[in-house]
């Protein structure tokens, strides 16, 4: 159409005006700026002033907006276009161009000026007549698909920022006409019209997520409106002039007038809520079918997960609506038709879910559970309340008629909807209404059930109950009023409301007391209980005997729970020990509290309980730790971690809870696991005497007779009521069990046999290297042992653990001591003390100097009664022994550091130290002590003993030589401390002996060193300025041998150049380093080294950077005089320039410090 204009007319001005169809949406192919990233078919119309006029208006219809304006011209010549279509390009220019946002092109067909050859002048006039916008001119002629290209590309970013500059208007215009909201006379139908209006248009662009946030927005600007009005007495007339309820099918008809908008001058506040989740949920099933289309194929949509996730949308915003009406009619005090209302909230739930369906079942939308529960319960409210109408004869005609209007609305999607046909013959037929008011309460409750909303289905049970007690349908109400009661009693409902409850129930159970015997029974003892009144209590608990008595053939099991709340007995197991002890054929006796909680004394009744043999095979017998789950945490100490577990997870969910009380066995075992249990009964009384359980606490003993030997624990008690009522308790039942597991009481059938225990040991270990103390625990255990030579015997498991103990016949240690005991009568006790002391070995392998580094555990074995008893014992040595050598000028020494760190009370007194060598050819000598005079050595105290190693032949060579230390001492106590042991048995000499491997040589050089300033007349050295480190060396050796210095230091204090010199000696030898201190203060000396040299190159080379690699080889031992020593560095100073007089002073102060040594060394 635009080229058959452009041929017949030499100039055409052409609007492009928006004309969006739904089928001609498509996505953007390239990435454009902008959220508008879409296109669509324009339709060209003729320009008009009208065009332009509709700009400066302030709403705009994007259907009859002009986007684009193009100017079309196809003169020959520059003359031509003087003549006839500048004036009119100027004109239709100055008319766009008045305008704030026009888009507007002109487009130059150049096909007859080509052919005239007029093509550039008639370009660059009209360029020079708009020359701020030449950018905005385009060129086409026939025959070039480039420059078709160029003019779609230009018109399309034209367009786009036409279409930005649309949206952004129109945006800034209802945003500030919804701030007017507040005012009286704001016309919210016509603000949801533009609002509509721009949703379309987004819609039509194919952005989604903008039409519903629009309506999201209208939604919420609703309720700010309606909760401002609310409050104030002037309220605008469209919101409350029309109580209208709506059309018959709530959103089936609001969505049929999507597309067709009513045609009424008044629209309610109901139509509006529904319009508006109209068009939310066709908006979510298109984004929806968007999703699952678009979908990538190597990344598919999970249609499962976006059918859960868009069900939920949908649940979401009809909950917010139907919510919403609710809440705004409540608030605004609208007077609805209330039979219309009921009927539309049914039909709206039912659509919901309908809708819902499309994509899954509600019951599998998991995180909208809270939604689909409260449409749920809203439908089964209004169709009761429905019923309730419906009873008056006219309101069934009317409401059908109204429902009628809104079928005839939605058309033919009318016979598809689910909602139209229950809602038809729910108003039409009675029987029907009934099948669907329990239909609708039924799938509910399994609804609310899935989703865990207990409390709310039993209420709807309740409501259904009542509705089919109201029907005459008792049978189908029994079972819901039952659950209903029966969570009451589990919640712990209010008295008041049980008792009501439970007088209704109970009306109807007595008409079959035969086929509710069980119910009837739970009833009567609960009210019986829990009655406010005491004649009621009275009344139902006489009903309850009458009940036994007439059915004294039926015999009725209990298991009851400590929990439970209407049990008749309670039992009590205070007054039982946790254990009971005895021999095979004593008598046992216990003592149980037996609660009646009925308000008249039971007369007839007979008690068991059971202790159950625990078998000695455990896989006969399933484990139980009761009800409750149990947990354990340790630490490790050498992994270092800590354990929590649960080592029993209970049995709570293997325990039936939906009913009041469980019917479960409580099994005694197997026939032959009874005979093996011990029974506990009530013993028979005088026959005046009389027995019964009065109300109360009533203290009942029970006894039997133990049988086997075994281990025998509480199974369950039993009670029996006038021969037709067994209420059973199983251990986890009685209360003080079940908060503490400990307490179960088991029954102990034993032989006790003699024994013997270790009594703890104070701070758990004994010290070595002195007498302790060990008590042994003797019994008899159930019969006499031994006869009046009976000992008992004592020794170490290991020969080599150097224990010995404490005889005291004859009053010496030895390796085994032998106590008497003589013969121990049944059941008796004794005490034995036994002296021990182990000797000090092995305590130099030890790394650290701590008396705990060598603790050792030894066995202790104890013999009596031709039985053997081992107990672990640890010993920790009362010192610790820290050995190392050293070298003072041509002497090797030897130290022994003893070091006591604990304070345990014993004073050490040295005795005797020797220190001796272990040579086979010659005899051994002890090592010279230089501090021969021996102290004692107190707790928390270090003491030192140094040895000067003999010198020999072999005093140059590397092996080792084997040693032995002998220290001999004693020890007393200090004031405060008491052994518990008598003087002579821990006075004593105690001996350490130890083997020690140590290489022996002596020093082969002895080295001084002396630091200088090299400055003229300086005492002290500077920062930065050279030092002389004179090294002199005197041989210890009748060996001469040219030697390597080398001298190191740490960069940050000093810096040397050479660190490498030799000397050749013969007794004395003396060289010089240059050295520069980097620091000021007091810096250690250099490091000083001797090493042997091998050869030299030539006789003339001092410095061994001219030495080969091997030149010097390993490091010779050396005792360094100046070790540790310190000199002054201080600030630096300006260098006097007399450089001969520096250079004479530095030779008379090495011949200084040369003389000085000389005579140091003489």
């Amino acid at each position: 159409m635009v080229g058959a204009k452009a041929r017949e007319n030499t100039r055409q001005k052409i609007t492009v005006r928006g004309d969006v169809k739904w089928e001609s949406v498509k996505r953007w192919v390239g990435k454009g700026s902008g959220d508008l990233q879409n296109y669509c078919e324009t339709k060209l119309i003729p320009f008009f002033d009208q065009n332009v006029a509709s700009w400066k208006s302030g709403h705009k219809d994007w259907e009859r907006h002009a986007f684009l304006h193009l100017f079309f011209m196809k003169p020959s010549s520059v003359d031509e276009y003087r003549t006839s279509l500048r004036h009119e390009a100027s004109e239709w220019f100055a008319n766009v161009s008045q305008v704030n946002g026009a888009e507007w092109i002109i487009v130059f067909d150049s096909t007859k000026a080509r052919e005239k050859k007029n093509r550039g002048a008639l370009l660059e006039r009209i360029k020079s007549d708009f020359a701020k916008y030449t950018a905005r001119i385009v060129e086409i002629h026939e025959g070039s698909t480039q420059c078709m290209s160029s003019l779609e590309s230009l018109m399309q970013s034209h367009l786009l920022t036409s279409l930005h500059t649309f949206v952004g208007n129109e945006e800034s215009y209802l945003l500030a006409l919804k701030e007017e909201y507040q005012n009286v006379d704001f016309n919210f139908i016509a603000y949801c019209e533009y609002q509509m209006g721009m949703s379309r248009l987004y819609d039509t662009l194919g952005v989604l997520e903008n039409v519903l946030a629009k309506y999201d927005e209208l939604d919420a600007l609703l309720s700010l409106i309606v909760q401002h009005f609310a409050r104030a007495s002037v309220k605008p007339s469209w919101l409350c002039a029309e109580p209208y309820v709506g059309e018959g099918c709530p959103l089936l008809a609001a969505m049929a007038q999507c597309k067709v908008p009513s045609q009424r001058s008044t629209v309610s506040l109901i139509e509006i809520r529904s319009l508006i989740l109209a068009h939310q949920i066709i908006i979510s099933l298109g984004f929806f079918d968007e999703r699952v289309r678009h979908g990538s194929e190597d990344a598919p949509p999970n249609a499962i997960q976006l059918k859960l996730e868009f069900a939920a949308i949908i649940l979401r915003y009809s909950h917010h609506c139907i919510a919403s009406i609710c809440e705004e009619i409540a608030a605004m005090g609208l007077n609805v038709n209330h039979a219309e209302m009921q009927c539309w909230t049914v039909a709206f739930c039912i659509e919901t879910m309908q809708f819902v369906s499309l994509l899954t079942q509600a019951a599998h939308v998991e995180h909208a559970s809270y939604f689909a529960c409260s449409i749920s319960t809203r439908k089964c409210t209004a169709v009761t309340e429905l019923g309730k109408c419906l009873e008056r004869d006219d309101t069934a005609k009317t409401l059908v008629q109204w429902f009628e209007k809104g079928v005839a609305l939605c058309g033919t999607i009318a016979c598809e909807s689910q909602a139209v046909t229950e809602i038809s013959q729910i108003l039409s037929d009675q029987q029907q209404f009934t099948h669907y008011m329990q239909k609708y309460h039924e799938s509910s409750i399994a609804l609310m059930k899935h989703f865990g909303w207990r409390r709310q289905s039993k209420l709807l049970g309740w409501h259904l109950a009542n509705f089919l007690l109201s029907s005459d349908r008792v049978e189908g109400a029994l079972p819901y009023l039952l659950k209903f009661v029966s969570s009451l009693i589990r919640e712990g409902a209010s008295i008041l409301l049980l008792q009501k409850t439970l007088i209704l129930v109970v009306e109807q159970l007595e008409a079959s007391p035969n086929v509710y015997f069980k119910e009837l029974m739970d009833f009567y003892i609960f009210l019986s209980i829990r009655c406010t009144e005491e004649k009621d209590r009275l009344n139902y608990c006489k009903r309850l005997f009458d009940l036994f008595e007439r059915n004294g053939s039926t015999k009725l099991r209990r298991s009851v729970r400590r929990t439970s709340v209407c049990s008749a007995i309670h039992v009590s197991m205070k007054g039982v020990p946790s254990h009971i002890t005895s021999t095979p054929g004593g008598t046992l006796r216990i003592a149980i509290t037996v609660t009646n909680e009925l308000p008249l004394p039971i007369d007839s009744y007979r008690i068991r309980c059971i202790f159950k043999l625990v078998p000695l095979s455990s896989s006969r017998q399933k484990s139980n730790a009761g009800r409750n789950p149990l947990f354990e945490c340790s630490f490790n100490r050498t992994d270092g971690v800590n354990r929590f577990g649960c080592i029993w997870k209970g049995e709570y969910a293997l325990m039936p809870r939906d009913s009041i009380s469980s019917e479960t066995e409580v099994p005694i075992g197997a026939a032959d696991e009874v005979q093996k249990s011990i029974v506990f009964e009530e013993e028979e009384k005088i026959e005046s005497e009389v027995r019964e359980l009065r109300k109360g606490d009533n203290i009942i003993e029970l006894s039997a007779k133990a049988s086997e030997v075994g281990v025998y624990m509480l199974e369950n008690i039993e009670v029996e009521v006038a021969d037709v009522l067994s209420v059973a308790f199983t251990w986890m039942d009685v209360a003080e069990i079940e908060r503490d597991n400990s307490r179960r009481p088991f029954c102990f059938i034993y032989r006790k046999a003699a024994t013997v225990g270790l009594k703890t040991i104070k701070d758990g270990y004994l010290l070595s290297g002195v007498a302790q103390r060990l008590i042994f625990e003797l019994s008899s255990g159930s019969e006499s042992a031994g006869d009046e030579s009976t000992e008992l015997q004592v020794t170490s498991s290991s020969k080599a653990s150097n224990i010995e103990f404490w005889d005291e016949k004859t009053s010496e240690w030895m390796e085994i001591c032998r106590p008497h005991i003589g013969r121990v009568d049944a059941n008796e006790d004794l005490h034995v003390t036994v002296y021990v002391c182990k000797a000090l070995r092995n305590l130099i392998a030890q790394d650290e100097v701590s008396e705990d580094a060598s603790r050792t555990s030894e066995q202790i074995c104890v013999k009596w009664l031709d039985k053997e008893w081992t107990f672990v014992v640890e010993f920790r040595p009362i010192m610790s022994v820290k050995t190392t050598t050293s070298l003072l000028e041509d002497k090797a020494l030897f130290e022994m550091q003893i070091s006591r760190t604990r304070n345990n009370g014993w004073i050490m007194l040295p005795q005797e130290a020797l220190l001796l060598e272990n040579r086979d050819d010659e005899p051994q000598m002890p090592a010279k002590l230089l501090n021969p005079k021996l102290t004692a050595i107190l707790p928390r105290s270090t003491y030192r003993l140094v040895w000067a190693l003999s010198s020999s032949k072999h005093r140059f060579s590397e092996e080792r030589s084997d040693h032995e230390i002998h220290f001999t001492y004693r020890v007393k106590t200090s004031e405060n401390f008491d052994p518990d042991m008598a003087e002579d048995v821990y006075d004593r000499d105690y001996v350490y002996a130890e083997d020690v491997a140590f290489t022996g040589h002596t020093a082969c050089y002895e080295l001084c060193a002396q630091i200088l300033s090299s400055q003229p007349g300086a005492v002290l050295c500077r920062v930065d300025s050279a030092c002389d480190l004179i090294v002199s060396l005197r041989s210890l050796t009748n060996k001469v041998e040219t030697v390597v210095i080398g001298v190191d230091a740490d960069s940050r204090f000093w810096a040397i150049n050479e660190k490498l010199l030799y000397v050749k000696e013969s007794g004395l030898g003396q060289t010089s380093f240059s050295i520069v201190p980097k620091m000021v203060g007091f810096l250690p000396y250099p490091s000083v080294n001797v090493f042997c040299c091998h050869h030299l190159r030539t006789p003339s080379d001092k410095s061994l950077n001219h030495l080969e690699q091997s030149a010097f080889g390993a490091r010779l031992s050396s005792f360094i005089r100046t070790n540790g020593k310190q000199v002054h560095v201080l600030g630096a100073f300006n260098p006097s320039t007399d450089q001969k007089s520096i250079t004479s002073e530095k030779s008379r102060r090495l011949k200084d410090a040369k003389s000085r040594l000389t005579k140091l060394f003489d």
